[in-house]
């Protein structure tokens, strides 16, 4: 998109990747680095694409959701890595690329002669993302796994759903989104190490890793003190009262977090001042013990009015509550709009898409405006042109390079 004069650049302005990535992790990742103004390319097999693609029936333009949440900014380009010329073009577009980013089964990077070994060869300055299930060394490197079931092995799963019940995965994946964030932020900083010292690096994020890393302070009060992590429901082990409460019309989400909120919560919100210093209540140890009791004493006070009294005297008091909405509720807030937090975005090809912002702000180097998620190999020709010359899709396109 055009920019007006003194308009600055994204930070990443300048940056090629070359993706290999699919489904979620590492699509994540690239379209962070896509929003701040890389210019990620994805490499996709000419036969379907990003596995992604088939996900759900399509519903707009032939694109699923999940490739339209998770690809834009980005150009497709297909190759068949199983051809000798297809080989050989995502090999140069690699030798053009400031980074490639892969999240395949461990040694088929290495099959198609694309992995970190080789490549770095002749490019010492490359930065390569590889994101797996267990890691691409060890015993377990050729194991797979997707984001469900790294929440089951990893224990973060245990931690997840009601008291003596079944463990429950969440409702997004979240080891794939936190893995995508982390490997994001890894070739940043592999960037930046790059641009200080001339050098690239291989940058390695399992799922798995990832899991443990998720359960932070949980796993620290494991090891420090063998005590294990118990599922709460909605609630939480290190404060109350947490969770969701009825008022005398529908519910809402409480997190008092602290003695002082604590403070400002029983005087503010419940105009109950006795509290603050009450033995059972007076602090976060101490609610916790008691909490049984403190809900007993809760649930009247807030039946006794609607939800919409008990969010705003919790906004007003500068007390974490609120609503609990659907996502439909969700994207008419005020909040929402406010925010502009939901847009569209288009593209040439097909017109546009829904767009959920990137939630990223940069004062100096904004990111970029969105463009929808590329239709399975709309930018073979342009990109080849752009990256590797003029005549290349000619030469490469008899074998291993498909326009559609």
């Amino acid at each position: 998109m055009p920019r007006s004069e003194g308009e600055s650049l994204p930070p990443l302005a300048g940056i090629r990747v070359a993706d290999f990535s699919r489904v979620v992790a590492g699509p994540l990742c690239t379209m962070v680095l896509a929003d701040l103004g890389a210019d990620v390319v994805k490499i996709e097999h000419p036969d379907g694409g990003d596995d992604a693609r088939g996900y759900r029936p399509p519903e707009l333009h032939g694109l699923s959701p999940t490739v339209i949440a998770l690809n834009r900014n980005k150009r497709s380009v297909t190759l068949d890595l199983s051809t000798g010329t297809g080989r050989a073009t995502a090999r140069r577009l690699c030798d053009t690329a400031d980074c490639v980013v892969e999240n395949f089964s461990t040694g088929v990077m290495e099959k198609f002669g694309l992995d970190y070994q080789t490549l770095s060869r002749d490019r010492i300055d490359l930065t390569y993302a590889s994101i797996s299930a267990y890691g691409r060394t060890g015993p377990y490197r050729d194991r797979v796994g997707y984001d469900p079931v790294i929440q089951a092995e990893s224990g973060f799963m245990s931690m997840t759903g009601e008291p003596h019940r079944e463990p429950v995965r969440t409702g997004v994946p979240m080891i794939d989104v936190s893995a995508g964030m982390i490997a994001a932020q890894a070739v940043l900083a592999a960037i930046f190490h790059r641009l200080r010292t001339g050098q690239g690096q291989f940058v390695e994020v399992p799922l798995f890793d990832t899991g443990f890393a998720m359960t932070h302070h949980a796993s620290v009060g494991y090891l420090a003190t063998g005590h294990r992590p118990t599922r709460v429901g909605n609630g939480s082990v290190v404060a109350h009262p947490v969770g969701i409460y009825q008022a005398r019309d529908g519910s809402f989400f409480l997190s008092i977090a602290g003695d002082r909120v604590w403070a400002k919560f029983a005087v503010d919100v419940l105009g109950r001042p006795d509290l603050v210093a009450h033995p059972d209540f007076a602090s976060n140890t101490a609610r916790l013990r008691h909490k049984d009791a403190l809900d007993d004493l809760l649930r009247p006070m807030f039946a006794a009015q609607t939800r919409e009294d008990w969010v705003q005297r919790c906004r007003a008091a500068g007390v974490p509550g609120g609503e609990i909405r659907s996502i439909t509720e969700a994207y008419a807030s005020d909040e929402a709009s406010s925010r502009g937090a939901i847009g569209r975005a288009p593209n040439p090809a097909y017109g546009d898409v829904p767009n959920v912002r990137s939630p990223l702000r940069l004062s100096a180097s904004p990111v970029r405006e969105p463009l929808g998620a590329p239709l399975l190999g709309q930018h073979t020709a342009e990109v080849l042109s752009e990256w590797l010359g003029g005549n290349d899709v000619q030469i490469a396109a008899p074998d291993g390079v498909r326009e559609t």
